[in-house]
């Protein structure tokens, strides 16, 4: 029975629209949605409305259904429509009567805001492991090839001298740059909503604070109405972050593709990461890359499409069921990128090349004991005639034990077994 009948038939095809991807989706946070569903049994029995044993028995019935979804055990029927009637119809068959006292006090609403910020702040810490790996991988390759001469671009065009350092080493001090917008996400998604109810509350002695406390959250996210109005605003912040490095992840691997081909010839990718044409034998395609360098279209649209759907009134609407999809999408799109663009940073080998002798030209304007735009005129005049010659200078020096002690923290602690002590209490 769905949470919300009242009796009578719903039109079958109102039925499957409304319900959309909801039992595949849900799936994703079942496991969060069951820690949620254990603290809430404790904060009933603070308030008197569930008997020790009555929460005893629910929390034995939840960790069994944590172990079945670990073994990716546990489904989600068309007819159930989400995790949450799920999850109550399994305890209900399996305990009876005492299971429909699960939801006291409690709606939907609130119910999947807390699986999913739950959900959110696990993925978040496993986004910056996988951020920092990002980081070290690039690190380690500019480390390696510190100093190695290289020709910088601009406009696609032979520059200024570089060295394959400045190159890694820059994509890897954006990244870390960038760890402010994760942290800001995860701040944002560090509130609970447990306890708002549909939006308005409840009007039983229920203890917000307590629930917060138990679940890990750094806050109540309060009042009640907030957490209606805050749904999108803290998915579209997760996803920005992500959307900011895998934008560094698609700038990079833009580079890998160019450098890779036979007229740039500055880097090479292994042949186990490379594939092959369907029609011509001598090809190997940087395929990995240019996949990498849409990742961050994907989560992009994700956000934007999540920003689009929330573009609400107040309270509650049920257009925001439609956030979970992209949400998903977007995360397990953006952390992919991450993971993929570690372990390819990592195989990739410098071919360095020669420089051409022209990339010295703006040094040797500055070396000459005349005004730089007289010293310009005469470099130009000098490289038109082919008689220029210049002293090879190094690329510019940086401080790479400077940009190693700024690498992201070590990873937070894990989550789970605090989480898995409220099932077992």
């Amino acid at each position: 029975m769905r949470l919300w009948d009242k009796g009578g038939d719903l039109d079958s095809a109102v039925a499957a629209f409304t319900v959309g991807d909801d039992p595949v989706v849900d799936l994703a946070w079942a496991a969060h949605d069951v820690v949620g569903s254990a603290a809430h049994t404790h904060v009933l029995e603070r308030a008197g409305l569930l008997t020790t044993n009555e929460g005893a028995v629910l929390r034995k019935g939840l960790l069994t259904l944590l172990a079945e979804i670990e073994r990716a055990e546990f489904r989600i029927d068309p007819a159930e429509e989400d995790v949450h009637t799920a999850i109550e119809a399994r305890l209900t068959a399996r305990l009876g009567p005492v299971a429909g006292k699960l939801h006291t006090g409690r709606s939907r609403n609130d119910q999947v805001l807390t699986a999913l910020r739950l959900w959110m702040l696990d993925e978040l810490d496993q986004t910056e492991r996988e951020w920092r790996a990002l980081a070290d991988a690039w690190l380690g390759f500019a480390a390696l090839h510190r100093d190695l001469p290289m020709t910088g671009y601009t406009h696609l065009q032979p520059a200024m001298p570089s060295s394959y350092g400045l190159w890694a080493g820059g994509y890897c001090a954006a990244l870390v740059d960038s760890v402010p917008l994760l942290t800001a996400a995860r701040a944002l998604a560090d509130r609970s909503p447990l306890g708002s109810a549909a939006g308005y509350g409840s009007p039983l002695p229920l203890d917000r604070v307590f629930s917060a406390q138990i679940l890990g959250f750094s806050a109540v996210e309060d009042p009640v109405t907030t957490p209606q109005l805050t749904r999108g605003i803290v998915e579209s912040a997760a996803l920005g972050a992500l959307g900011a490095a895998t934008g560094l992840v698609g700038r990079w691997a833009w580079d890998l593709v160019i450098f890779s081909s036979s007229e740039f010839a500055s880097v090479r990718l292994p042949a186990a990461f490379t594939t092959g044409s369907s029609i011509m034998p001598q090809k190997r395609n940087p395929d990995v890359a240019e996949l990498l360098r849409a990742s961050a279209v994907g989560v992009r649209a994700a956000r934007r499409e999540i920003e689009d759907v929330v573009a609400l009134p107040g309270g509650y609407q049920r257009d925001v069921q439609l956030t979970k999809g992209p949400l998903l999408r977007g995360v397990r799109q953006g952390r992919a990128a991450l993971r993929i663009a570690a372990h390819l940073a990592a195989a990739i080998e410098a071919t360095p090349r020669p420089l051409d002798p022209a990339l010295y030209a703006a040094a040797e304007a500055y070396r000459r004991d005349k005004p730089f735009r007289e010293a310009y005129r005469d470099v130009a005049a000098e490289l038109a005639a082919g008689t220029f010659a210049a002293e090879p200078t190094p690329p510019p020096m940086w401080n790479l034990e400077a940009l190693r002690a700024r690498l992201p923290s070590e990873p937070r602690v894990d989550r789970w077994p605090a989480w898995k002590a409220l099932l077992s209490s």
